[in-house]
């Protein structure tokens, strides 16, 4: 079956999961489909769902029970005897379709849990015991020892995709696009416009990355000469989190609150425990945008104080649980969002055939965004239903296809603040209009995050030196080296440490920016060493 025929097949499944979203069978005809089409991430998250269903037709006492076994009598056929025995033949079938598709994920360890609960369904399974045996195997020749589940690779990686029937993501470079964006940021901005710009094709392949291809972008512009330790940018932003359970921040803007012994005032939410903002403005859009949806629900501890080598993780799982809040209250879909709407996501664009097998893709950057049962599946749903959201019948604003498009444009984003206690990220959020702003190592502003971020002219003394080797453009290069930005010139952000060498950049930068670096300094120190 061809793309096109693929790609009719999964609307057509689509439609009707709206229209029975608690029919356990929908679900695992659409995890067939994103399978055929290679999707493995997308195919494991309609699996889940199928076995959350079948749990619910088993367990009279399930949320819902009622609605899952209702959808199941409808399409039951006469080989079962009964609802249950049907049941427990889907779940067998979902716990096959888990574990086939988090292995082509990467997620080894999830794959095995989910393996052996299967075969405690059914323990004379083929399938369930040959892919237990192959676990088991691999990992014992990987080193040798006795075998042990915890050392199985659990964090995998799929592709950053610009899904073909995502209809959210806007023609960021059309007039009405522009002037929604312009308008933006002249608010916190005002001597500033964004402008479509041409940027090298980046990649980990340094071939690839070195080709001379362009691809289009949004940037931010100066309409007037800024000079040297001039603001540029202040900007806000609700759509942040932060990882530490009882730590005193704002619960708006992530900014440190006040000590108690402080005569600066602060302001508790009525109706919770222990949400603080730092001002009335902070409390104020909190309510107004997206505290309502949150306010005495059990989400507080999901995401907070995890072990170091999960932070980050954690930090994007908060980030999403927030914009689910913001799309709730205002009652948008969460890729609506003006937070998230205009924000590229470094999207793997798919070849002319679009199907490809997840095991040998046919695309340059093919595995880029972080991908585990966790994180992706699980932990998503856990914040929907804590927030009491029906993750079935809001398959339309809540799937694992649009968490993985939030991931996408988050992971390329966010800003990060490490604690000064251990090193680790601890708080994080998205600014919109700041994140418009493309990577340079020879950046031109710098940056800096409290309750907001602002944007600085760099001045003399504080511009990297580095130096072009065409002596046509030592006279540009003097320039540049006095610091401000003049009329027409990019604003140019740093992803980076911009001290450390080429190589140290590139490594550190490759996942914000989705491949190699190849600024203009960059460029010409790698030419040099």
């Amino acid at each position: 079956m061809n793309a096109t025929l693929l790609l009719e097949e999964r609307r057509t499944i689509t439609e009707r999961l709206y229209k029975r979203p608690y029919d356990a069978t929908v679900y695992l005809e659409r995890a067939v489909s994103h399978e055929r089409l290679g999707f493995p991430d997308l195919a494991a998250g309609d699996a889940y769902k199928a076995l959350l269903l079948t749990d619910e037709v088993l367990d009279e006492a399930g949320e819902y029970h009622h609605q899952a076994c209702e959808a199941l009598s409808g399409a039951k056929n006469d080989v079962h005897a009964s609802l249950e025995d049907y049941a427990q033949t889907l779940a067998l079938m979902s716990y096959k379709l888990l574990v086939i598709n988090l292995k082509l994920c990467g997620c080894s360890k999830s794959a095995l849990d989910f393996c052996e609960r299967g075969l405690l369904l059914d323990h004379d399974d083929l399938v369930l015991q040959e892919h237990k045996a192959v676990a088991i195997h691999k990992q014992i020749c990987l080193d040798g020892s006795a075998f042990n589940p915890n050392m199985l690779y659990d964090q995998g990686s799929v592709r950053r995709e610009l899904y073909p029937w995502n209809a959210h993501e806007p023609d960021r470079f059309s007039n009405t696009s522009l002037m929604f964006l312009n308008t933006e940021l002249a608010m916190v901005a005002p001597k500033c416009s964004v402008l479509a710009v041409d940027l090298p094709f980046l990649s980990e392949d340094a071939t690839l990355a070195s080709a001379g291809t362009k691809v289009r972008q949004l940037g931010i512009f100066a309409k007037k000469d800024i000079s040297p330790g001039e603001t540029v940018l202040k900007e806000t932003s609700l759509l942040t989190a932060n990882n530490r359970l009882h730590d005193p921040l704002c619960d708006a803007c992530s900014s440190e609150l006040p000590p108690i012994s402080s005569d600066q005032k602060t302001y508790a939410c009525p109706d919770c425990d222990d949400t603080i903002f730092c001002s009335q403005r902070c409390s104020f859009m909190a309510s107004k945008n997206y505290h309502p949806a949150v306010c005495g629900k059990d989400i507080d501890a999901i995401g907070k104080d995890k072990a170091p080598k999960e932070a980050a993780d954690a930090l994007y799982l908060l980030l999403l649980g927030r914009a689910v809040a913001l799309a709730e209250t205002q009652d948008v879909h969460p890729l609506e969002l003006k937070e998230t709407k205009y924000i590229w996501g470094d999207f793997v664009y798919p070849n002319s055939k679009y199907v490809h097998t997840a095991t040998a893709p046919d695309f340059t950057r093919a595995h880029q965004l972080p991908f585990s049962f966790t994180y992706n599946i699980l932990a998503p749903l856990h914040i929907l239903e804590n927030m009491d959201i029906d993750i079935y019948a809001n398959v339309d604003k809540y799937d694992v296809w649009i968490f993985n498009t939030l991931y996408a444009k988050f992971r390329g984003t966010a800003s990060a603040r490490l604690s000064t206690r251990d090193g680790r990220p601890e708080v994080c959020a998205v600014h919109p209009m700041w994140c418009l702003a493309n990577h340079s190592c020879a950046p031109n502003v710098r940056w800096e995050w409290g309750g907001e971020i602002k944007f600085w002219a760099r001045s003399g003394d504080e511009v990297v030196k580095w130096g072009p080797e065409a002596a046509d453009e030592a006279d540009h290069a003097n320039d540049r080296m006095r610091g401000g930005i003049r009329q027409g010139d990019e604003v140019l952000n740093h992803y980076c440490d911009p001290d450390l060498d080429v190589k140290g950049r590139r490594e550190w930068a490759v996942g914000a920016l989705g491949g190699m670096c190849m600024c203009k300094r960059c460029l010409w120190e790698a030419r040099k060493s």
